[in-house]
């Protein structure tokens, strides 16, 4: 086993020592005196020894710590370990320095070990390695080895509740550390194994045998997995493995820990309903293999699987329907209070599902899925879970404008009447108007929400002024058990004779009206064309969706299937790059894409996976983004820090940890609206691409 500080915890060392100090400077005899008692101790065992020294508390020594104190400590543990072993050779007895947080600092000012002690690198705590081997590193007698977080309590969230990491995201980074000399040692943080079982596996199968599996064939781990574990062949197993990369996928997204009401768009592109369609149809498809397995084989899928699946979907659903909740008090719409009712079913469910989970055989996993998940305070785990917060209006009472309230997709404004969000000036404000149409929107239609503003039934009418305006419903009845309606309006491209048309659609009842301006931008692509198009103003692009890929020196940029937020990712193999060489902006390799769009090009804002400057301070991650012939711009997305400190950008609620993504947007000079080519310039290794 990998113990801690020679065999010893110091947590035991106040039980042993009750009164003493852990105080290297003033408490020496009786903390060297611990660490023996601890080599003695598991001397009959196959063991690894740490050395160096932390603070009690799993935190730094204090603040003045220096070099010259750390390399009195490990000298004082290596005598010890020469002592407890009858003068063996000490570099027969196998050591590790973990160089984790502050203590890589240390290494970096130039505190040394012994090279029979091997270094073990560490991740962010998020699984993001910050340091690989440099090549004047791997030829120690010692090595290099690294430790990897699935599962960690401390900032900017605690994550110990549910399966969130990616296999893909965990080869692509092991993957990297092999590659790069980091094979001796690897040891996993899982402080709740339970939830993290298939993943735990799959970390030491990989380490075991690195050449049996890559990136291309990851699922078929899953699918032997779910073969052997449930019985399962063929396409079931398939399905299996298809569910568990959805799941983990929703899940890195951000931590279930970190979600709230807002984490999710209820607002623009329909991303709150299409993350919930996502989550039904993964939670479908479990719920139709569990359902099929025999009754033996059932609770093992539903500890392994489904009950990830239905506990994560079913916190999903209560977070989106909180977040409507609060949207819809807003906009003083009765179905306020429904959403309230609903979002307190589905967290009375979220125990209901612990508690099947724990009572399973007879209690077989009772308090293994006890971890509190929901409300957060700060990064620590919650004392008990705290429903999000919701709100109720009136039920008796009608909105002052009416009966009718109009709300319109991508606007938080309510109309009639007053509401905040509908103009700056907050009262008196115009019609609203859709966002504009167009030929190559994400969506082809756009939705107006009529709904109940009280416990009054009404009829409506919809007329639109043009016949090119195509809407779902034309007339209707809202009332109290059915308190809202949606129609989509979407545009008959054959009848707008001309590039753009205006009109609008009238919606009124006995009592009330609105008018709603609607616009629409014929636009489209030459002949021939074949790439990525402008639509709803912008041009979305999916890295690994290249229209071609150039190689130099033997390094490319390659598909990391399953990786990331959305899709797919894209990274330079080999690992190494061009034998541990970089390369300068526009020399290395490339790929482009193609694009059209309809408007001046503003800037480009590149998605990319995680990871750090793990070559070395000086070799800070780049690439290089390139518009047409335009003098391509250098992204150096990680600040240079040093190594006891997280990058700028890295922590709080909303960082790249909590997101799962880095950002960089690049400016490129006034470029016209036409056909263009995006260029993407490998100058670092180890850098991922999502989208663009």
């Amino acid at each position: 086993p990998w113990v801690a500080i020679l065999i010893q915890i110091t947590d035991e060392f106040g039980k042993f020592y009750p009164g003493q100090k852990w105080d290297w400077y003033s408490n020496k005899q009786n903390i060297t005196q611990y660490f023996t008692e601890g080599a003695q101790r598991a001397k009959p065992y196959e063991s690894l020894y740490t050395v160096g020294m932390r603070g009690s508390g799993d935190v730094p020594l204090s603040e003045d710590t220096n070099v010259a104190l750390l390399k009195d400590i490990v000298a004082t543990q290596r005598e010890i370990l020469t002592q407890v072993f009858n003068g063996t050779d000490v570099t027969t007895v196998p050591q590790v320095w973990c160089l984790y947080k502050e203590v890589q600092n240390y290494y970096e000012q130039g505190m040394t070990v012994p090279e029979d002690v091997t270094l073990l690198w560490v991740d962010d705590n998020f699984g993001n390695i910050r340091r690989f081997p440099l090549p004047s590193e791997r030829n120690r007698k010692g090595g290099a080895g690294v430790y990897y977080h699935i599962d960690y309590v401390g900032s900017p969230r605690d994550y110990k509740w549910i399966q969130s990491t990616q296999l893909a995201k965990v080869h692509e980074q092991m993957s990297t550390a092999y590659e790069r000399g980091a094979d001796r040692i690897w040891i996993l943080n899982v402080g709740d194994l339970k939830p993290s079982e298939m993943a735990t596996e799959f970390f030491i199968t990989y380490g075991y045998d690195t050449s049996k599996w890559n990136k291309d064939n990851i699922n078929s781990f899953v699918t032997a997995w779910a073969t052997r574990e449930f019985g399962l062949t063929g396409q079931k197993s398939v399905t299996v493995a298809n569910i568990v990369a959805n799941l983990t996928q929703f899940n890195a997204r951000r931590k279930p820990e970190l979600w709230n009401s807002t984490t999710y768009s209820l607002l623009d592109y329909r991303e709150a309903e299409n993350y919930i369609a996502g989550w039904k149809a993964t939670y479908d498809a479990s719920n139709s293999i569990y359902s099929g397995l025999p009754s033996g084989t059932k609770p093992a899928y539903f500890e392994l699987v489904h009950h990830a699946v239905s506990a994560s979907y079913n916190l999903a659903q209560l977070y989106v329907t909180a977040g409507k909740n609060n949207l819809f008090a807003s906009q003083a719409r009765i179905s306020t209070n429904d959403l309230a009712d609903s979002a307190e079913k589905l967290f009375e469910a979220d125990y209901d599902l612990e508690h099947q989970y724990n009572t399973m055989l007879n209690g077989k996993w009772d308090h293994m899925m006890d971890q509190t998940h929901i409300g957060y305070y700060y990064w620590q785990q919650p004392m008990v879970n705290t429903m999000p917060p919701v709100n109720r209006v009136h039920s008796r009472k009608e909105a002052l404008p009416g009966p009718m309230r109009i709300t319109i997709e991508g606007n938080r404004g309510a109309w009639p009447g007053d509401n905040p969000y509908q103009c700056d000036q907050g009262y008196n404000c115009p019609p609203p108007t859709l966002r504009t149409f167009d030929t190559y929107q994400p969506f082809a239609s756009r939705y107006i929400d009529i709904s109940a503003g009280g416990p009054n039934s009404f009829s409506w009418t919809l007329t639109a002024s043009a016949n090119w305006i195509v809407a779902s419903k034309k007339s209707g009845t809202v009332t109290r058990t059915q308190p809202e309606t949606r129609v989509e309006i979407s545009v008959d491209w054959s009848k707008v004779s001309g590039s753009t048309a205006s009109g609008n659609v009238l919606i009124s009842t006995k009592t009330q009206s609105l008018q709603i301006y609607v616009n629409a931008n014929k636009t489209a692509v030459p002949s021939g064309f074949h790439g990525f198009v402008e639509g709803d103003g912008a041009v979305s692009i999916e890295a690994s969706h290249a229209t071609s890929n150039t190689s130099v020196s033997g390094v490319a940029w390659s598909v990391l299937p399953a990786y990331g937020k959305t899709g797919d990712g894209i990274k330079p193999l080999p690992n190494t790059g061009n034998n541990n060489a970089n390369f300068t902006v526009g020399s290395g390799p490339s790929v482009k894409y193609s694009f059209h769009t309809f408007n001046p090009i503003k800037s480009v804002t590149s998605y990319i996976g995680i990871s750090l400057n793990a070559f070395g301070n000086d070799r800070p991650l780049k690439f290089a983004v390139q518009i047409d012939d335009t003098t391509p711009q250098t992204v150096q997305y990680v600040p240079v820090v040093t190594a006891d400190k997280t990058p700028p950008g890295w922590d709080g609620n909303d960082g790249w940890a909590a997101n799962n993504i880095i950002t960089a947007t690049t400016k490129h000079g006034d470029i016209g609206a036409g056909t263009h080519t995006l260029t993407l310039w490998m100058i670092e290794p180890a850098v991922v691409l999502e989208k663009f």
